[in-house]
């Protein structure tokens, strides 16, 4: 072979390698990515507070996601809907931004505190707990919020209530209700007849219903209390098949996970479990308001009331709990009735309720119906389901011996209909305004209620709400992020094993490959903090035409942080980060007044 043959050949190997090289996918964090000390920088101390108190160690996920305001992550989106008059009305709603994580609190009882007073400095719903210990000269909560004077120091007859009455409205923060001013005329009237914090948030992030409502109960945020979300990597080390993750009450009303005592848990056990402690809620997440009943040592079997979304039924478990036996047997018959009567709330005789067939929301009673996913999601949006909730509040308040001593009893109340409905409709929906108005009547007949059973003067009703909701991104300039394409680009620049799961909060990687393969989260992080728009469009998905082009290279996250890094921060350090460049982030502003 001649030498010019070699050096042919010599040459176009050269060229293959050189090929092959820039055509292999960049791997780790580009040069100019952000490192979290920049993104938190941007983002501001009063949110990265929120973030701090909110991740746990060794139960969070590895990488917690902070999609900017507005924007948040949503499965695959439809993109052939933009520019369109149409949208997607689902959202999800675990972001940190003011717009989500502002909150009412109010308290309500006239003769034992004060009426008309408005408070506009900021605290958050860990007060609440500490608030009532005081109030009724329990034991304090060692390390928990700090109590509201406000509601200690009222001029009204110094005695405690004989009960004490918490509503919380799942998904109804001050957004939510701003959005819809009309539909709570008795949660206004309690707010303008009692004392409100109106610049109350929810004391951490991401703003999960399961991590907020053990903060209600226990005083301590999910840092102290073990819970991140509804989910959490298994302590066991175990999780699913193919998914690290386990639901935090196991799926069965377990609260073997919950690390600190609810106060009502702690008043009972000081008064020899003779006070009344119930509550009435949609799913295990929310049993963190009572506590862990008789599975605490000289704890008992509290009342709990909870909605198994597979069997339609109220069920709890036993070994901990007590469900009221006038509940055992689930009155579907007055529910189905309480569905075929959303026909009259729109006005219009056709079968419909704000145009969605009311056959879809009754049916599917049996979990074997192929279609009983789909339906069993949209019954506990609707008023219907409202309504049939306030009939087992009603009736653990007529058939429960409630202010019976002076001993104060607790009762906790979890309204899930408008986070639901915000789930399916969205927040700006005809739905969601009339799922709030039938929670609002609601409360007015829980409040009747408490008149006849233990009279007006010696009761206390506090409502508040665990998070906001997600505004609809074509009208507030947000982008809903693709999860599933989001995961394979980690795995496309990281290892094509690394990522285990994607949710709308977080990522959770395979411990084993990380340390195997030597891959650097916190590499993973600065890369998110680059990923934009075009990054997260397939190229062969239906509409990806439609995205604009003057959007392509926005990024979609505010920032990125891995869970060693949040455990890291001292309170010096995110003290340091100052104000933030997002006006969502101030959280000191006022609400509603």
């Amino acid at each position: 072979m001649s030498w010019r043959v070699w050096v042919a050949a010599a040459v176009a190997v050269a060229i293959a390698l050189v090929a092959v090289f820039l055509l292999q996918p960049p791997t780790g964090a580009p040069d100019d990515a952000p490192t979290q000390d920049e993104m938190a920088e941007n983002i501001g101390a009063p949110v990265m507070q929120l973030l701090h108190r909110g991740h746990v160690p060794d139960r969070s996920a590895e990488i917690m996601l902070v999609p900017k305001p507005n924007n948040y992550l949503y499965g695959q989106p439809d993109l052939t809907v933009l520019g369109t008059p149409d949208f997607q009305p689902g959202s999800s709603h675990p972001n940190p931004w003011r717009y989500l994580v502002h909150v009412p609190i109010v308290f309500w009882a006239p003769g034992l505190i004060d009426s008309g007073v408005s408070v506009a400095r900021p605290v958050d719903i860990s007060s609440i707990a500490p608030t009532y210990a005081e109030m009724l000269g329990a034991e304090p909560l060692e390390g928990a919020g700090d109590p509201l004077d406000e509601v200690l120091s009222a001029t009204g007859e110094k005695r405690n209530p004989k009960v004490i009455f918490n509503v919380v409205i799942d998904g109804g923060g001050w957004n939510a209700l701003e959005e819809h001013p009309r539909a709570w005329p008795t949660i206004e009237a309690l707010r303008d007849g009692g004392t409100v914090y109106s610049n109350a948030n929810i004391g951490s992030a991401p703003s999960i219903t399961g991590a907020l409502h053990a903060t209600f109960g226990t005083g301590h945020y999910p840092l102290e209390h073990g819970f991140p979300g509804n989910q959490m990597r298994d302590p066991e080390g175990e999780g699913r098949e193919g998914d690290p993750t386990i639901d935090t009450w196991l799926e069965n009303a377990d609260p073997r996970y919950m690390e600190e005592p609810a106060q009502a848990e702690l008043w009972d056990e000081q008064n020899g479990n003779r006070a009344i402690v119930a509550t009435v809620s949609y799913e295990g997440w929310h049993l963190g308001m009572i506590g862990h009943g008789a599975q605490r040592e000289g704890g008992d079997k509290d009342i709990a009331v909870l909605w198994e979304k597979d069997e339609f039924e109220w069920f709890i478990n036993e070994d901990y709990y007590t469900l009221p036996p006038y509940l055992r047997e689930t009155d579907l018959a007055t529910l189905e009735r309480y569905e075929r009567q959303l026909d009259e709330r729109d006005g219009e005789d056709d079968g419909l309720w704000l145009g969605n067939d009311l056959e879809s929301i009754q049916d599917a009673t049996d979990p074997e119906d192929p279609d009983h996913a789909t339906l069993a999601s949209v019954r506990p949006g609707t008023p219907a389901f409202a309504r049939f909730t306030g009939d087992a509040v009603v009736d653990v308040l007529r058939k429960e011996d409630w202010g019976r001593d002076a001993i104060t009893d607790m009762f906790w109340v979890e309204m899930k209909m408008p986070d639901y409905a915000g789930h399916i409709w969205n927040m700006i929906s005809p739905e969601e305004e009339d799922v709030i108005a039938e929670v609002d009547t609601q409360i007015a007949r829980f409040r009747k209620e408490l008149d006849r059973k233990v009279g007006r003067g010696n009761y206390l009703i506090m409502i508040s709400a665990d998070h906001g909701q997600q505004p609809v991104p074509e009208v507030t300039g947000g982008w809903r992020i693709n999860s599933a394409e989001l995961g394979a680009d980690i795995k496309e620049r990281f290892g094509e094993d690394v990522v285990t799961k994607v949710t709308p909060v977080d990522v959770y990687l395979d411990l084993e490959v990380v340390e195997e393969e030597g891959v650097d989260i916190d590499e993973i992080a600065s890369f998110l903090g680059t990923y934009t728009i075009e990054d997260n469009v397939p190229e062969e998905q239906p509409g990806a035409d439609r995205v604009p082009e003057a959007r392509l290279e926005e990024t979609v996250f505010a920032g990125v942080f891995s869970t060693d890094y949040l455990s890291s921060l001292t309170p010096e350090e995110i003290e340091a980060f100052g104000e933030g460049e997002y006006p969502e982030g101030r959280l000191d502003e006022d609400a509603q007044g």
